[in-house]
Order: structure tokens, then sequence, then C-alpha cells
């Protein structure tokens, strides 16, 4: 049996380090993967690879042959930031039919505004707190948070993808409704 076939099993049963071992043997490639697909912004391509990876531990009772995960992980990934380019085409033709004021072009004051306006109105107060640490100032680590929440390191991410996922839709939905 293979460590990866060891690691997955390992790892279906909630073992952290196992999902550690996973993850730096198989990131790069998943990383180096995403950043073609986003033409090398290596934020979205970071995130692109930690939804991946969350996906995939997620799932791994879906998952028949352990010594697959690689291949698989890589048809998840792809999933993913064919997701994202979906998505970006989609934001792109909503701002695209937005009227154009200049001095909304150059982010600033205006888009600070924005943020803060959306963070204050999220609902969902874990994702709210998670997120006000991360960006705060100082911001803090996913690690401190953790410790901080009483949660898992993954349990974080997870919220701040969340977030993210949520506080862009939010964006975009006020800007389409001529914020401010």
């Amino acid at each position: 049996m293979s460590t990866v076939h060891l690691d997955v099993e390992r790892a279906r049963r909630g073992d952290a380090r196992a999902q550690r071992r996973l993850f730096e043997a198989h990131a790069p490639a998943i990383r180096a993967y995403c950043l073609a697909f986003c033409r090398g912004e290596a934020d979205t391509a970071e995130d692109l690879v930690q939804e991946s990876f969350v996906a995939a531990f997620a799932a791994l009772e879906e998952l028949q042959d352990g010594a697959a995960f690689g291949g698989w992980l890589r048809v998840i990934a792809r999933r993913r930031c064919l997701r994202w380019i979906e998505q970006e085409k989609r934001e792109g033709q909503a701002l695209a039919q937005l009227p154009r004021d200049e001095a909304a072009a150059e982010p600033g004051a205006d888009t600070r505004a924005l943020a803060e306006a959306v963070l204050a109105d999220c609902r969902d107060t874990t994702l709210k707190e998670t997120a006000m640490r991360f960006y705060g100032d100082p911001p803090e680590s996913t690690a401190e948070i953790a410790a901080a929440m009483g949660v898992s390191v993954s349990a974080v991410t997870t919220r701040l993808l969340r977030f993210r996922q949520w506080a862009r839709t939010e964006a975009l939905r006020r800007l389409s409704r001529g914020w401010p």
C-alpha cells in the first residue's frame, strides 16, 4: 500500500497530520495548475488551492482508490478554476453594465467604504468575526484566529472562503444598485 493511500485512509478518519502530509505533497502541483488558470494571480491561485483542498478533504469518502488522490484532487481543482473563470466573466459583464463614473474608477475612500459597509452587514457572526480578525489592524494569522476561536485552521480557512464569496456577491449587488 502506498504512503498516499495510507495518508488518505488516515485523513478519512480525521488525522490532521495525514491531511497536512497530503497538502504538502500535492499543493505545489495544484498551485502551479491554478496559477495557469488565473493568469498568474498568486492570491487568487492560493484561494483556489485552499478551496480545492477543503473540497477534497470534505469528500474523501467518495474517493475509492486512495492512491489516485493526486489525479482526483486535480479534477477538483480544475472544477474550481473553471467555476472561477465563469464567475470572473459574470462579474465583468455586471461591471460593464454599470454607468461609467470617473471618480469611482479609482480605488480609494469609496472602495474602503464599500468594503466596510459589506463587512458591517454580514449577518453570520462567525464569518464576520473571522473576517474582522483576518483583515483587521493588525491582521491575525489563520493559526492565531483558530486558537482564539477554538476551532481548527481548516475551519478558519473555510470561513474565510465563505466570507469572500458572500462579500463579493454582496459588493456586486450594491454596485449594481448604484452604491453609495
